[in-house]
Parts: C-alpha cells; structure tokens; sequence
C-alpha cells in the first residue's frame, strides 16, 4: 500500500512539472506571430486566474503560487509589448488602438488583485474583468485580420473554453459561484463544438493538424460528463485536462502557421 500511494504521489508530481504553464516572453516578431501572440494573452490570462483560484482552494498542485508570480512579470511585459506593436500598425485606425489601451487598463487593475491574498471576490472580479480584457483584445486586431488570422485567433479561442469551465467550476468548489452557472458551462461547451467543426474543415488542415482535431475532441468529452456528472471532481484532475486541451490546441496553431506561411504573404 506504501508503495502504491509513494507511485500515485510521483505521478502528480511528474504531472506538475509536464502541465505547469509557462509564460512565454514577447520576441519581436511579423504580424502573424504577434497575432498569434495576442491570442495567447487571452488564454493564458484564464491560466493566470486558474492558478489564483488553485492558490485560493490551498491546492499545490503545480505550485500555482510559484507559477502565477512568474507569470505576472512575463504577462505584464509581453501585454505592454503587444500592445505597443499594435499601435504602430494600426495607424489611423484609432477605435482598434483604444480597444488596446482599455485591454491594458483592465489588466493593471487585474494584475494589483492577483498579487494579493486570494479572495472569492476578487476571483469573481478578476473573472468578469478577462472576459472584457479578451473582448478588447480580439477587436484591436479586427482592421489587421485575414482569414489566416482569424483561424489563428479561432484557435486560441479553443484554447480558452477548457480553462474557462476548469476556473467557473473551481470557483464553484470555493464558494464564488458564477451567475447561471449551468447555462455558462452549456454555451462553453457548444461553443467549442461548433468551432472544432469550423477548424476541421479550413484549408490550412494537414493530416497533422486533422490528427490534432480528433484528440482534441475525445479530449473534450471529460469536460462534456464532467458538467453533467453529480460526483465532484478533484481540482488537480481538472487541472491537469484544461492544461491537456491547451498543449493540443497550441500544437494545432503551430501547424496552421506554418501552413499559413506557405499560402500568404507571412
């Protein structure tokens, strides 16, 4: 039995060090990859907040506490950064370099709330403040976007939907429960239906990517019992298939931006 519970433990640990999230640092970089960047803000903001609601449920699974103070450096900058290079480019367009600059204000005060002590109001805070940030940030790209781009961002929106019922279905278990929880979680999950159907029948797919699909799907299906199953689940398990669904949509982008490359102009 000692054995047993000595194997499960190094399982969780191994588990902690292959799904914790990294915050890549901002490259300069062409349109598509700062496009592609931009996306990844929103995603990982759900991270960020996943792991502030772990630090919350005094979980150290991961060590969301490490994890998080990291990524609030990193996330800051390459927010600044993505920010800057988008007001270069967008020139005259000054509703979309706007939409960038109230991005930036709703994480400064984001970002002073997730450096404090965890609490259930500020989560609920945090939450309603990133779903506004993502918001700005999707209609700052709006005059720049192709279709190649906008497949791109669809991707990271796919990244997104897993990490959005891990946090509204971790806060639930904390006691900061959403606002019609259940009709939430039910428009998440038909969303990432609909738009795995959109995804797998673009012209940027290869036999990868299609590959990519399908795991993406059977993936998919825990979250799809888990919101119907009376059971509670465990955090760190929740964790771990939000994270899952995240390297597997990442890895689905890369492939679309490489086909990209070859059919424009990036």
């Amino acid at each position: 039995m000692k054995q047993l519970r000595n194997g499960i433990f190094i399982l969780f640990a191994l588990m902690g060090n292959l799904m914790a999230f990294e915050v890549d640092p901002y490259k300069e970089a062409s349109l598509l990859e700062t496009f592609s960047t931009n996306c990844l803000q929103m995603t990982q903001s759900q991270q960020m907040l996943k792991a502030y609601v772990m630090i919350g449920l005094k979980s150290n699974f991961q060590d969301p506490k490490k994890d998080l103070k990291k990524a609030i450096v990193v996330y800051d900058n390459r927010m600044h950064k993505v920010r800057d290079y988008f007001h270069e480019k967008l020139g005259s367009h000054d509703d979309a370099k706007k939409s960038f600059d109230e991005a930036l204000v709703i994480w400064k005060e984001s970002k002073a709330m997730l450096e404090a002590e965890p609490t259930k109001e500020n989560a609920l805070k945090i939450r309603t403040n990133f779903l506004l940030m993502i918001n700005k940030l999707l209609e700052g790209t709006k005059p720049l976007a192709t279709p190649d781009l906008e497949l791109i961002s669809l991707t990271g929106k796919l990244c997104r939907k897993p990490l959005e019922i891990t946090v509204a279905y971790l806060m639930k278990i904390w006691g900061a429960e959403i606002d019609a929880y259940d009709s939430v979680v039910t428009h998440i999950i038909d969303n990432y239906g609909k738009n795995l159907i959109i995804l797998g029948s673009n012209e940027l797919n290869n036999k990868e990517s299609k590959a990519l699909l399908e795991k993406a799907k059977r993936e998919f299906t825990f979250f799809q019992i888990m919101s119907k199953a009376k059971s509670r689940f465990i955090p760190s398990l929740l964790s771990k298939k939000a994270d899952n669904n995240f390297l597997i949509i990442r890895h689905i982008k890369q492939v679309f931006k490489e086909e990209a490359k070859k059919h424009s102009k990036w």
